[in-house]
């Protein structure tokens, strides 16, 4: 409980000092101040608009980040398993990985359309390689020894999958999860950026050209809630899969 009141207590004196400083130091035109956006906040809420735009973002970057999740630890799964494959492909999936994927946002709207399917193939572009490079490097971690002795057991592939594989890549994904939220998120307003008819991104370019500095930083601070929303249930589930695992203690 401790933790929790002192992270509450950083947070109000950060906003305080920002409310504080927004006025007769800084003009609120370019830093906004809280309670400015708590007003901005009040009112697209009330109006409905801000509820639709979040649940257009949430669903664009949920879409991509279970899509980008699943196909990239199979992927990462499958080179594991197949060491031809994995020497082929893997210089080829780096060189994809490299493409920044602001690039590719307009390509997909040029072939989806503004609707939500490119939205959601910016954000699954963005969590497929953390996805993949995460099961792979955690296939790659296992230690040799551990192999052989449930080879030595003759042990078949599911149940080496079973028993060794999933248990230690496991941590790695839950790794991989927690960075692919923001990702998502990240690829989703990204998508709408470029061209959207709804979304958190398209308030934000909205909010930009009519420089609506409230409204900026209300969309920023909304984002920041909803990432931090997913992340604390993305924890407490690791925590309560994750029961077997020791922890480190460090100091």
């Amino acid at each position: 409980m401790s933790v929790v009141l002192l992270r509450i207590a950083f947070i109000a004196a950060l906003f305080g000092l920002w409310q504080v400083l927004s006025g007769p130091v800084i003009d609120p035109y370019f830093i906004s101040s809280p309670s400015r956006i708590a007003a901005d906040l009040v009112e697209g809420f009330s109006d409905g608009q801000l509820v639709a735009d979040i649940a257009t973002t949430m669903y664009e970057a949920g879409a991509g980040l279970v899509l980008g999740m699943a196909t990239g630890v199979i992927v990462g799964l499958v080179f594991a398993f197949w060491p031809l494959l994995d020497k082929v492909m893997e210089p080829i999936l780096g060189a994809l990985n490299a493409v920044p994927r602001p690039a590719l946002a307009p390509l997909f709207v040029l072939w989806f359309g503004l609707g939500l399917t490119s939205k959601v193939l910016v954000a699954f572009s963005l969590v497929f390689f953390v996805a993949f490079y995460n099961a792979y490097q955690g296939i790659k971690s296992i230690d040799q020894d551990v192999i052989n002795s449930v080879r030595v057991m003759r042990a078949g592939r599911r149940q080496m999958l079973r028993i060794v594989v999933l248990p230690a890549v496991f941590t790695w994904v839950f790794a991989a999860f927690k960075l692919s939220v923001g990702y998502s998120l990240v690829g989703a307003m990204i998508g709408e950026f470029v061209g959207a008819t709804s979304g958190l991104g398209f308030q934000l370019t909205q909010a930009q050209g009519l420089l609506d500095t409230d409204r900026v930083f209300s969309i920023v601070l909304l984002t920041g809630v909803v990432a931090a929303a997913v992340l604390f249930v993305a924890d407490r589930l690791e925590r309560a899969l994750l029961k077997w695992r020791p922890q480190a203690r460090v100091g």
